[in-house]
């Protein structure tokens, strides 16, 4: 695992969804926490970290998408015609 700042990981994992746990808010109020499980796919991430919730072990856990090729408008994904 190796602790990162989410901005930074969604930058290092192009095209990925992400999960990491223990989470936390750094003093420059940005969230850090530990990269466990990188995956092309949403689902499988998805059920990576409701696995480890159910577990318990693992402090807060969130699932990021990284950044990609994708383009949007004001925050909505633009799909080619």
């Amino acid at each position: 695992m190796e602790r990162m700042w989410f901005g930074d990981a969604q930058l290092k994992y192009w095209n990925s969804w992400i999960v990491a746990v223990n989470v936390s808010r750094g003093e420059d109020n940005k969230s850090y926490g530990d990269i466990y499980f990188v995956s092309q796919s949403r689902d499988e991430a998805y059920d990576k970290a409701i696995e480890l919730k159910k577990a318990g072990k693992m402090g807060h856990i969130t699932v990021m998408e990284s950044a990609g090729d994708k383009r949007y408008v004001g925050g909505l994904e633009v799909w080619p015609q």
